[in-house]
């Protein structure tokens, strides 16, 4: 412990109204979040199912676990679980495993919790903690534009030779004839979630929010604009999606966060994913990006020519029950994904890599 941190006791404590603001502090020195008025008062006070436990020294925050309260579909039915993010601890109070003691507060508790690993670190911490993987999450890319070429380090003139002749081949597009009807919603219907509930697929899959969707839809412009949709065939409600659309560094980024067909439609994967691809790039987007542990998503984002970006870890946490047995399906919706307002690291590397 640090001279500074002689002399005072770590507390762990719910996020209030008494801690808030400090709390608010902590996250801004970890995170390169907007630091905007409307920001804070979204993200810290207006989400109806976020909560955290921190450690305060004093009147000092210096750790934070935030979780989204969200209700999965499992085996024995529809549960509350936990989606962990922004686990950080300050480096002076480290030798004090700040951040440690509220993970161990979190896992006495009854909820389960399933989280991706935002590091390699907090992943490995989590392993020892005897959490368990359950996934893998891969991340994808699909750059349309030169602008986010000329972004990682390629000159102007590569850029706009790839806005001449990349553009037009990558970006995707609507196929006409396709069965499949994609609509704008301002909210999932009620139906979407009794589909949800009748799929046979995944033994862990989170059930459509709408509660945490409002919240989403109401973000301010720097996270981005939140976009949702139902897919259709003759008139059924088969499938639905989630998208958003941000700004940053000057890149426009379109990303899918979510993306689901009914047991007997997954035939249709390609078509709704062609079909969202092409809703986000019509906002003049310049680079696409999704996160899944589908393979029907996976089968389709590949075949649009999305690569491979990044691979990371899902783990759970059933407290003394096992964890359920069976494919987890995991979008880029989880936790702070669907928010926070930085691209992917290395998004679209592939570009840089030798073929």
């Amino acid at each position: 412990m640090t001279a500074a941190a002689a002399g005072r006791k770590l507390e762990t404590l719910a996020l209030d109204d008494s801690n808030r603001e400090a709390v608010v502090r902590f996250v801004r020195g970890n995170e390169d979040y907007p630091t905007s008025a409307a920001f804070g008062r979204w993200r810290f006070t207006e989400c109806p199912t976020m909560e955290a436990l921190i450690c305060m020294a004093g009147d000092e925050c210096v750790s934070t676990m935030f979780s989204l309260r969200r209700e999965w579909l499992t085996p024995s039915g529809p549960r509350e679980l936990l989606e962990p993010f922004e686990w950080h601890s300050s480096e002076e109070w480290r030798a004090q495993a700040p951040g440690l003691r509220i993970v161990r507060q979190r896992m006495r508790e009854a909820r389960p919790m399933i989280a991706i690993a935002g590091t390699d670190q907090a992943g490995g911490l989590l392993v020892k903690l005897k959490w368990t993987r359950v996934a893998t999450a891969m991340k994808f890319a699909l750059p349309i534009t030169g602008a986010y070429l000329a972004t990682r380090g390629h000159g102007g003139a590569i850029a706009k030779v790839f806005d001449l002749i990349g553009t037009p081949i990558f970006t995707p597009r609507r196929k006409r004839g396709s069965p499949l009807r994609l609509e704008p919603a301002g909210e999932y219907a009620p139906a979407v979630r009794a589909l949800a509930e009748q799929q046979r697929r995944f033994a862990i899959m989170r059930l459509p929010d709408i509660a945490t969707a409002s919240w989403l839809s109401r973000a301010p412009a720097e996270v981005g604009h939140h976009m949702y949709f139902h897919a259709s065939v003759g008139g059924r409600i088969v499938g639905w999606g989630m998208g958003r659309v941000f700004t940053r560094d000057e890149i426009r980024v379109g990303e899918i966060l979510e993306a689901f067909l009914v047991d007997d439609r997954t035939d249709l994967y390609p078509a709704l994913i062609r079909e969202m691809s092409a809703a986000l790039a019509g906002y003049g987007t310049d680079l696409l990006v999704a996160t899944t542990t589908c393979d029907d998503t996976m089968a389709a984002l590949r075949a649009l020519r999305y690569r491979p970006d990044d691979l990371r870890p899902v783990l759970a946490w059933w407290g003394s029950e096992p964890v359920p047995q069976g494919k987890v399906l995991i979008d880029g919706a989880i936790g702070d994904h669907a928010f926070f307002p930085v691209p992917t690291a290395a998004a679209a590397a592939w570009l840089d890599a030798p073929r």
